[in-house]
């Protein structure tokens, strides 16, 4: 799988070693979590259709391996995946799938996997452990826990880094407020690419005119080029306009 599926350098490993030693430092006091688990709506399960789903969208893949028993991603999912800043985040900019053990199978790059070779493949050693692709390319790898505040800060440190060629170091941007939001994008893609989409991403939703009540996170699907850019131009973070070519 690694000869298709690329590290991006050194870059990538810098990233990842600056991000998990602040969250390290940032998780070390954590209180007792009850048993009830929390979820997010627009979780993906299966790896293959959140890699299309991706590219075809042109954001990157958050992976979440993850296991059932695990303390600590029981938290995550109950203290930080269900915090609204962080969800409206993740909608905007992010395919997130959660992978956990088990013989659940999908083609991933052309090539049938379960979860648990998908452990294997990426070189899991504990949970929860995030990968963060963008195309066929891991970003960068992060072990362990984050808190709320600090998981919103590696994601939007990330598509900075990523998209806008951000060179700041990520202590040093941890240490500063950024409401950034994403960068408004259309994107054309075939009818069969936004069918897939609109039938797999629960974020999606197919317009034929402008909303009445923009939301800038949805996934907006659309004909029109009139509509796509008057969404744009209201801040939506992706739209797909449909191309007959």
């Amino acid at each position: 799988m690694w000869s298709r599926v690329k590290q991006r350098g050194s870059q990538g490993i810098s990233i990842s070693a600056a991000i998990f030693l602040v969250l390290f430092l940032s998780s070390i006091s954590i209180a007792f979590v009850p048993s009830t688990i929390f979820g997010y709506q627009y979780t993906f399960k299966d790896l293959g259709i959140a890699h299309r789903v991706s590219n075809i969208t042109g954001k990157m893949l958050v992976i979440n391996f993850s296991s059932p028993s695990c303390y600590y991603c029981i938290l995550f999912d109950k203290e930080t995946l269900t915090n609204k800043q962080v969800q409206e985040f993740l909608r905007g900019n992010y395919i997130y799938v959660k992978i956990e053990p088990g013989s659940y199978k999908t083609t991933f790059l052309g090539k049938s996997y379960t979860n648990d070779q998908l452990f294997g493949a990426f070189g899991i050693r504990g949970t929860p452990t995030f990968i963060f692709m963008k195309g066929n390319e891991v970003v960068t790898q992060v072990p362990g826990y984050m808190k709320p505040d600090m998981f919103l800060k590696a994601l939007r440190y990330l598509v900075r880094s990523v998209e806008n060629g951000l060179k700041e170091s990520f202590e040093s941007y941890s240490k500063r407020e950024d409401n950034f939001a994403g960068n408004p994008k259309i994107l054309s893609v075939s009818k069969s690419d936004a069918d897939f989409v609109l039938k797999s991403d629960k974020n999606a939703e197919y317009v034929e005119s402008m909303p009445k009540e923009v939301d800038i996170n949805k996934l907006y699907v659309t004909n029109s080029q009139t509509v796509a850019n008057q969404l744009n131009k209201a801040g939506v973070i992706r739209v797909l306009l449909v191309t007959t070519n």
